[in-house]
């Protein structure tokens, strides 16, 4: 299993920051869950699933690819734009970025450094090499995850975020983002759950590869099918399991 470094605070943190860490995200996630669960929602006696979804809170980013490399160098994966990066096993991260040239690097201690393909310190070598590995294998051997679903206006404006940390259980891959989205790939079925607490919502890919986000709190009152249900039951524990990982001390 890989792991995560917590973000180092700033000199002067303010109140606001310091309620968004990636921590504080889990929590307000935890209490979404329990809150739709404890309703009981495929349960209703008459449900309209389709109410309840909002498109307006289509995640920003989602995890589109995967490759577990864990056993030698790091899992790598790449984002719904375009954008690769790997959590390495040493916990670096490096990200590069949809143009193809444009690179960050995250050390140990959350120190983030922004590089290129043409320029970077001799010590990336190797990080950078496996970077590439990674990006050519997924794109010529893996299926884009949402790959039908348009972007936003906007959208590439945002800040982009980083594997924080994943791990594999029997059933699935739980992935979580810097930003707060938790995403959860069924290998059985090849269903995605992407959950992201800011939004408040949960986006479904099912067999078919149709995408469908809801507004938790409407599904609360509209209902949902058993499947997703029951995925929303999985995906509680999950984020308690995150949320109770520690991540490791960086050798020195």
């Amino acid at each position: 299993m890989a792991g995560s470094e917590k973000m180092e605070p700033k000199d002067e943190p303010m109140h606001r920051e310091a309620e968004t860490t990636p921590e504080s995200h889990l929590k307000d996630l935890l209490v979404q869950l329990n809150t739709i669960i404890a309703a009981k929602p495929s349960e209703k006696a008459i449900i309209r699933q389709d109410e309840a979804e909002d498109p307006a809170c289509i995640p920003i980013f989602w995890i589109s690819k995967w490759v577990d490399y864990s056993d030698k160098y790091g899992l790598g994966y790449q984002l719904c734009d375009n954008s690769v990066g790997v959590l390495f096993n040493d916990y670096t991260r490096l990200i590069m970025y949809t143009d193809g040239d444009s690179l960050q690097y995250i050390d140990k201690t959350a120190t983030e450094s922004y590089l290129s393909v043409r320029s970077y310190p001799t010590a990336l070598n190797k990080k950078i090499t496996l970077l590439k590995y990674f990006r050519n294998y997924m794109s010529e051997h893996l299926l884009k995850a949402g790959a039908n679903m348009a972007r936003r206006e906007g959208d590439e404006l945002a800040r982009l975020p980083y594997l924080s940390l994943w791990f594999r259980t029997k059933s699935a891959i739980v992935l979580h983002l810097s930003n707060g989205t938790v995403q959860i790939n069924f290998f059985q079925d090849h269903t995605k759950l992407i959950l992201c607490p800011l939004m408040g919502a949960v986006t479904y890919i099912d067999e078919k590869r149709e995408f469908h986000t809801f507004k938790l709190s409407l599904l609360e009152e509209f209902g949902c099918c058993k499947e997703l249900a029951s995925r929303i039951r999985y995906a509680k524990l999950m984020v308690e399991k995150l949320a109770e990982s520690k991540p490791p001390i960086a050798a020195h």
